[in-house]
């Protein structure tokens, strides 16, 4: 099920999520939902599911995003971790929606006169 951003704001927080950018380090570095972490999708979903388990392994939710609702690659991440035994959700609304809704960001892709709310 895929989350709304009003979901993703009260998840955020929480100790027990891990928010994944799974956009290439590029993409990720220019601009991303502050306090994301990044995996990069490749084609190679299980490679892909190997690395979250080396990192983080399965005690956590994770919720993948990418760019916007017009990639589908945080759709596909959360799929590969729910098949392997993850909890794993996905919002589509990605770093666009959550930039011009005016949430908090980071990034090399500075936000002036931005407040951060939630």
């Amino acid at each position: 099920m895929p989350l709304t951003k009003e979901i993703m704001k009260t998840k955020i927080h929480k100790k027990n999520i891990v928010i994944l950018n799974v956009l290439p380090e590029e993409e990720f570095l220019k601009l991303r939902i502050k306090g994301s972490n990044n995996l990069p999708l490749t084609q190679d979903h299980d490679a892909f599911v190997a690395e979250v388990d080396k990192r983080y392994g399965k005690n956590f939710e994770f919720i993948t995003h990418s760019a916007d609702s017009g990639c589908a690659a945080g759709m596909h991440a959360a799929i590969a971790l729910k098949k392997n035994g993850f909890k794993a959700d996905y919002y589509p609304g990605g770093v666009r929606e959550w930039d011009e809704s005016g949430l908090p960001t980071e990034g090399l892709r500075p936000r002036p006169g931005r407040p951060e709310r939630f």
